[in-house]
């Protein structure tokens, strides 16, 4: 595992590398970021920290202006991310939104989901711009995850367009790196993981959770002789949400677990959905595919907090080999880190913060935040535990994000800067006196519908 002082120094090196314009403010200003101390509450507030060398008017010039060579950062973050791993990775795919309400002159914003949003409906939606994240999991009682890739869902794409181009950037370092075995990906319910399992099937590995209003369907019983006729695609259907439709589990494990109390794990292999020609499926040619893989029902005994749980969970694997029932539920579990990660960017590294207009500044601010906390998670073995008196101590492999923060000022002293100091410059002259500025265009917020695609709404001002 990395954590020693020459890792987070060539991180460094190859990070300013990734940096194509602008590379001195936006690496100082992740600098900043890492070694500010409490809540990011302003970007003009992180040119006061004594890692930004430069005014606070360069912080939104390297952001409005700069430019990050995505594929070769998305290159080191795997690199790193994989890095001293043994065996399969799992990686988790999630959403988060970035909520612009208000930003009526924003183009490319979509109607998102925002707790903090009501409509006069009720529903938590507001216009905003949806970001796909795909960290690497790590496989241990850690909340620490590794970003490994970041995109923004424009309004022409689909969440499944965007998730497979991710997990083939993914595939492609992964070859590149000289790895063999076969990565795994964990998502949630709102990913249509029959596409996934089928444009990457025996390639990696598909383990999500299923709603349970699904039917899925065995493999048809062969055909008596003489029979004539096409032979049948769907046998023996079972309703998920039903238990008098469910047949015999080809697989069953009992567990003992601290959180849940008894589990007990069952699997159906070879089953699939009856595919209907809608969403991805719209523009498929020929007869529709046949994506067979593992059906996996949950039963805990209880809750963490003690509650009893309302239904089973139902669970999804496709892959080249077979997995044990064990290793789909303990990945769908290291899933839930990635909300962990999500908190933290956005809470203590201020990820959401800023008000930016255009969708392309708010992208490469989202890149120097990963970029910060990757630096976190390679200093980790490398800080001291400055907790507070009413905290436990921890190792150092235990620290959470926060608590590596408190020192990292430190660890970075032991660290060179490849940033160059910046220049003496004097004030330009500023606008012309009595010139104005024409008002800035409204856009309109996109609605989307897997059916009938894009459309956009009346412009909010």
């Amino acid at each position: 595992m990395l954590g020693g002082v020459g890792d987070l120094v060539d991180f460094r090196a190859r990070l300013y590398g990734c940096l194509a314009r602008r590379a001195d403010g936006l690496f100082e200003l992740a600098d900043a970021l890492v070694c500010a101390g409490g809540r990011v509450g302003s970007l003009p507030g992180l040119s006061l920290e004594p890692e930004f060398r430069r005014g606070h008017g360069s912080v939104y010039a390297a952001l409005a202006r700069g430019r990050v060579d995505e594929t070769r950062l998305r290159a080191l973050l795997l690199e790193v991310a994989v890095a001293g791993r043994a065996g399969m990775v799992w990686f988790a795919g999630d959403v988060s939104n970035w909520a612009r309400p208000e930003a009526g002159c924003s183009p490319q914003r979509l109607m998102v989901h925002d707790k903090s949003a009501r409509t006069a409906a009720g529903h938590p939606v507001t216009p905003g711009w949806p970001f796909a994240v795909l960290t690497a999991l790590e496989w241990g009682p850690a909340s620490w995850t590794a970003p490994v890739d970041l995109a923004r869902l424009a309004p022409g794409d689909t969440l499944t367009s965007v998730t497979l181009a991710a997990i083939e950037r993914v595939r492609a370092g992964w070859a590149t790196l000289g790895r063999d075995e076969p990565a795994g990906f964990v998502f949630d319910s709102e990913y249509d993981l029959m596409a996934l399992s089928h444009h990457h099937r025996g390639g990696v590995h598909i383990v999500g959770r299923l709603r349970s209003n699904q039917n899925f369907h065995a493999e048809p019983a062969p055909a008596p002789p003489g029979t004539k006729g096409r032979r049948r695609r769907h046998g023996d259907k079972i309703s998920l949400g039903k238990a008098e439709t469910l047949t015999t589990a080809d697989r069953r494990v009992h567990l003992i677990s601290p959180r849940y109390g008894r589990v007990t794990v069952s699997g159906w292999d070879r089953r699939h959905r009856r595919l209907a020609r809608e969403g991805y499926w719209s523009g498929h040619d020929g007869p529709l595919p046949i994506v067979a893989g593992t059906v996996v029902r949950v039963e805990i005994e209880h809750l963490p907090g003690g509650g009893k749980p309302a239904k089973p969970m139902w669970l999804w694997h496709a892959g080249p080999t077979t997995l044990d029932l064990t290793t789909v539920f303990a990945a769908y579990q290291r899933r839930f880190d990635i909300e962990h990660t999500f908190r933290f960017v956005k809470q203590d590294l201020g990820w959401t913060m800023p008000a930016p207009m255009l969708p392309d500044t708010a992208l490469r601010w989202g890149w120097v935040v990963l970029a910060a906390y990757t630096h976190l998670r390679l200093a980790r073995g490398l800080t001291q535990d400055l907790r507070l008196p009413w905290e436990k101590p921890q190792p150092p492999q235990a620290m959470s994000p926060r608590r590596v923060r408190r020192d990292f000022r430190r660890v970075r002293a032991l660290t060179s800067t490849p940033a160059k100091p910046p220049k003496t410059t004097h004030p330009g002259p500023g606008r012309p006196t009595g010139s104005t500025r024409p008002p800035r265009p409204h856009h309109p917020t996109h609605l989307k519908n897997s059916r009938r695609g894009t459309k956009p709404t009346t412009p909010t001002r």
